[in-house]
């Protein structure tokens, strides 16, 4: 099998690398996650960012197959979220309690698949009248959203 490349669009502040490294990490061959928080200067404000940063992200985005969205995402991950959006790629978004995204509607009408590893949660996207036409998956563990991330990729590309 190929190498999946997965760009992970989630927030690059400090407080969140935690997060996007754990789930990242859970990830194994042949995954492959290019985590922006590790490339970006995440300690500046962001309008001081270089122009290389925004071409790095991109060329990243355009090397990827599938996008995994950690929220709470941050206002650029919108603006990667609508570049994936019109494009053949899939959007898989993985939440376990978060739900405060559940507000922005041009999000969930962009996105391809929710994956919830919570079941509250899950019932609560299940109920949500723009995620109803999507694929929810609900996992036990965050182990098995490799397993997952593979089964999408096939149907997409093979």
């Amino acid at each position: 099998m190929h190498k999946i490349k997965v760009y992970l669009c989630a927030r690059i502040s400090k407080d969140a690398h935690a997060w996007n490294e754990k789930v990242s990490n859970s990830l194994s061959t042949p995954t492959s996650v290019f985590m922006p928080h590790k490339h970006n200067p995440w300690n500046l404000k962001h309008e001081d960012f270089p122009k290389e940063v925004y071409e790095m992200d991109l060329g990243a985005m355009k090397e990827s197959h599938i996008c995994l969205v950690l929220p709470p995402y941050g206002r650029d991950c919108a603006w990667e979220i609508g570049w994936y959006s019109n494009s053949d790629k899939p959007i898989i978004v993985f939440t376990e309690k978060e739900t405060e995204w559940l507000r922005d509607w041009m999000i969930k009408g962009g996105i391809t698949y929710i994956v919830a590893s919570n079941p509250k949660t899950f019932t609560k996207l299940k109920n949500d009248p723009l995620l109803g036409f999507k694929e929810i998956f609900f996992i036990n563990n965050l182990g098995q959203l490799n397993d997952l991330i593979i089964k999408i990729y096939r149907k997409h590309y093979e």
